[in-house]
């Protein structure tokens, strides 16, 4: 009767210890979900400014009709939040991209998402 005891606990064990790996595992994808959502979130509020920069004439300190010259810390005075860092990887007349990387690490690798945006529309496209 010991030794069935015994094994009744050691299968209990390892049965905890599965449900654990699984929880731990689903806990980092929703993790990683929703900083991917942050980030985006982020992204269109930068856009948001970005649209208003490009719309304001310069002696208003704006673009007049231009993405030349904008600066992540023109749009907001901080380039980090508790999401992630974001900064233009370019910015012309017509055309600005914004990259936002995460802080949450997936497969030991940072999120990414580029945003390329116009006067018009904006397309989102998670790096990883």
């Amino acid at each position: 009767m010991g030794l069935q005891n015994l094994f009744y606990i050691m299968l209990g064990l390892i049965i905890v210890g599965i449900a654990i790996a699984v929880a731990v595992i689903m806990f980092q994808g929703n993790a990683a979900d929703a900083n991917r959502k942050a980030i985006v979130q982020d992204l269109q509020y930068y856009a948001t400014r970005a649209r208003a920069y490009y719309a304001r004439p310069a002696s208003a300190a704006g673009g007049n009709r231009s993405f030349v010259g904008l600066t992540i810390t023109r749009l907001l005075p901080h380039a980090t939040n508790e999401n992630g860092r974001f900064y233009i990887e370019s910015a012309t007349e017509d055309e600005l991209v914004i990259v936002g990387i995460g802080n949450i690490l997936v497969e030991e690798d940072s999120i990414q998402v580029r945003m390329t945006m116009n006067e018009k529309n904006q397309t989102i496209v998670m790096v990883h």
